[in-house]
């Protein structure tokens, strides 16, 4: 009984990640920000866009926003925590598969959606 319980709050905080991932990409493209940062996963090799400016700060021509590459950044962020929360719900519910009371379908297949999304 414990695991369905677990996996229904799993389940509950990356839908109410998912909204909020969904709400903020719309800002950040609201914004022209889509591409603040367009290397992946970093910021113009660094973790943050703090790191890239600070290693970015003896040039003029610099093509970094810092505004906008913390928008991107920010919203990278959430969607990868997604992302992970989506992994542990189908690694939970593979792992608890011989019990019968955890779904298995559903997590694979919101796998598979992330993964087609990625690519």
């Amino acid at each position: 009984m414990y695991r369905i319980v677990v996996l229904r709050r799993l389940a509950l905080a990356a839908m109410l990640l998912a909204f909020c991932v969904v709400v903020f990409g719309a800002y950040v493209r609201l914004t022209d920000a889509g591409l603040g940062c367009p290397d992946w996963p970093g910021c113009y090799g660094h973790v943050t866009p703090a790191a890239a400016a600070a290693a970015d700060a003896g040039t003029t021509d610099s093509p970094l926003h810092l505004g906008k590459a913390w928008r991107e950044m920010i919203h990278r962020y959430g969607a990868s925590t997604l992302g992970l929360l989506i992994l542990v719900m189908a690694a939970l519910a593979w792992r608890w598969r011989r019990h019968g009371d955890a779904p298995l379908a559903l997590p694979l297949v919101l796998v598979g959606l992330v993964i087609f999304q990625g690519m």
